[in-house]
């Protein structure tokens, strides 16, 4: 008799956690990063806004290589200052690929720059 409780009660949990390990999640719950675009010398979108704690998707659509990192192009020179709170970036890209950066855990305004490509700007805004 006790057995039987025994086996009964180990059923019912077992049952119990394997429909709990099946839980259907909604992909659209998900969250998603923002993507920001690269042609040949440009970004395609100079400003992105990224929510705060999440990554920002560089995605180079041409077969252009790229070198982002922290800074922007003033002029003709380059001004490698990170701002407070900014990830580190510091991404190669050798043409039709995309990397991920961040998280960007502070808000702010935040800038990159292609190291290659002068005048090549993106502002990330971060809420």
């Amino acid at each position: 008799m006790n057995k039987k409780i025994l086996f009964g009660l180990l059923a019912l949990t077992l049952m119990t956690v394997l429909f709990s390990a099946c839980r259907v999640i909604d992909a659209n719950s998900i969250p998603k990063n923002v993507t920001a675009h690269m042609g040949a010398a440009t970004f395609i979108q100079t400003q992105v806004e990224v929510p705060k704690g999440q990554k920002l998707d560089l995605v180079d659509d041409v077969s252009a290589g790229h070198v982002i990192k922290n800074g922007t192009w003033k002029g003709s020179k380059a001004d490698e200052t990170k701002e407070q709170g900014a990830p580190d970036v510091n991404s190669t890209f050798t043409g039709n690929d995309k990397i991920s950066v961040g998280p960007f855990n502070t808000a702010g305004t935040f800038q990159l720059y292609c190291t290659i490509h002068g005048g090549m700007n993106l502002t990330v805004v971060v809420k």
